[in-house]
């Protein structure tokens, strides 16, 4: 059942019109509050902690350096459930601290 390269007319009654319009009107209005909320969020909460993978990739190493450095305590490291979070400020210590390369 394709529908291409066709033009295809719909009749539907004035009033369901009204109100299809109505409903898209109103999801717009909540999605824009979501945003809006969203991005108050991302404004208040300071990024504290990056990702391992950003880790890596801040300090140009690899998944074996970052294990290395991690069981000698060398940077510390939070565990959330299963991902590993990396104080963001240990980014600007692995390149003043000559013990930690």
């Amino acid at each position: 059942m394709g529908f291409n390269n066709s033009n295809i007319l719909v009749m539907i009654p004035a009033e369901e019109l009204e109100n299809l319009k109505k409903s898209q009107r109103e999801l717009a209005e909540k999605m824009e509050k979501l945003s809006e909320n969203l991005n108050k969020q991302n404004l208040a909460i300071p990024k504290d902690y990056i990702s391992a993978r950003e880790f890596r990739k801040a300090v140009d190493i690899g998944q074996w350096k970052f294990d290395q450095l991690v069981s000698s305590n060398l940077i510390k490291t939070i565990k959330k459930k299963r991902k590993i979070y990396v104080l963001s400020s240990e980014v600007q210590r692995y390149f003043k601290d000559p013990s930690i390369q």
